[in-house]
């Protein structure tokens, strides 16, 4: 009997192990999949960035209505971004260079998404009209680069 009871108390040890390393691996996943969402939603902010440029640079040509989608795909990166971001990832195995700060000074990291936001809003209206367009251009991306010297590693 008391064997049993000893085997009984070490399967129940052990199980219990298991389920906290499962745990582990669980929460691993989770922050590594936040991770992948919120280099997915900058991805794809920079790659409108890097067509918007071509085309004020006179390198290609893109209609108004494409770069009001590009325009308005940053709208829904910076809406979406916020909420992307608030896991703190510190444990997630994929590479990130979000930097620490973005938790530690969460306010305000969060809240300059609304003026990225704003830039693209204004951006996407100003599309057709290069004058308007370089201007709106330039105030977003000095709300990127103010978040990315702040908030991301190189």
């Amino acid at each position: 009997m008391k064997h049993f009871v000893t085997a009984g108390l070490m399967t129940a040890s052990l199980a219990l192990g298991l389920g906290a390393f499962g745990t582990a691996q669980a929460d691993e996943a989770m922050d590594n999949e936040a991770v992948q969402t919120r280099q997915m939603l900058m991805d794809g902010i920079g790659g409108a960035m890097g067509t918007l440029g071509c085309y004020m640079k006179g390198q290609c040509e893109l209609p108004d209505g494409v770069i009001r989608n590009l325009a308005n795909g940053i709208v829904f990166s910076a809406t979406a971004a916020p909420a992307a971001f608030e896991q703190n990832t510190a444990d997630a195995s994929v590479k990130t260079t979000a930097k620490p700060d973005v938790w530690t000074n969460w306010d305000d990291f969060s809240g300059r998404f609304p003026e990225m936001k704003t830039a693209a809003m204004n951006l996407a209206a100003a599309a057709g009209d290069k004058g308007a367009m370089g201007a709106a251009l330039g105030e977003l991306g000095k709300s990127c680069k103010g978040c990315h010297d702040e908030y991301r590693s190189k």
